[in-house]
């Protein structure tokens, strides 16, 4: 009898804890870069409490995560595209006092309808990746251009074009 209590207790407490969405991965569907928010495909498969499992939804109008200060006008963009992985953060609250100031009318704790994808989850270590563990350094490609940050100092390669104003305090060498 305890045993069956027992039995009961965890079925029911698995049960509920299925249903807590915290963290998915996923893929960019499509990205609108005025609002910031993309549709987002969660990968894997929902299975419900009777064993059949489902594809997840599309997930749209979820906020995108960059590493930005809005305060300082300060931050890093770069282009989001379909095909892109993602991972997809399943808010504990809902969006809508963030999104718009409005109070939430229900509860959707860790609802797929809460949805905030951070993109850049890669399957694999890519280029940039490898090169900046190898020489502890801080990365950015775009296409055949790259910027080099190190402890050794700053290496730009592909074309340089400055539109603005230049000072330097040490001196120029090109070759």
């Amino acid at each position: 009898m305890l045993q069956e209590a027992v039995e009961q207790i965890e079925k029911t407490a698995k049960s509920v804890v299925n249903e807590i969405h915290t963290a998915l991965p996923g893929k960019i569907v499509s990205f609108d870069s005025v609002k910031c928010v993309a549709t987002v495909q969660p990968l894997g498969r929902y299975v419900m409490s009777d064993g059949k499992s489902l594809e997840y939804p599309a997930i749209t109008e979820a906020p995108v995560v960059f590493p930005f200060s809005q305060s300082a006008g300060a931050g890093i963009g770069f282009p989001v595209k379909a095909g892109d992985g993602c991972l997809i953060i399943l808010s504990e609250v809902e969006l809508d006092q963030w999104r718009s100031g409005a109070k939430s009318e229900g509860s959707l704790r860790f609802d797929l309808t809460n949805a905030i994808a951070i993109p850049g989850l890669l399957r694999s270590g890519g280029g940039a990746v490898v090169k900046a563990c190898a020489m502890n350094a801080v990365v950015v490609s775009a296409g055949g251009s790259e910027i080099v940050v190190s402890g050794s100092g700053i290496t730009i390669s592909g074309n340089l074009m400055v539109q603005g104003n230049i000072d330097c305090t040490g001196s120029i060498s090109g070759g």
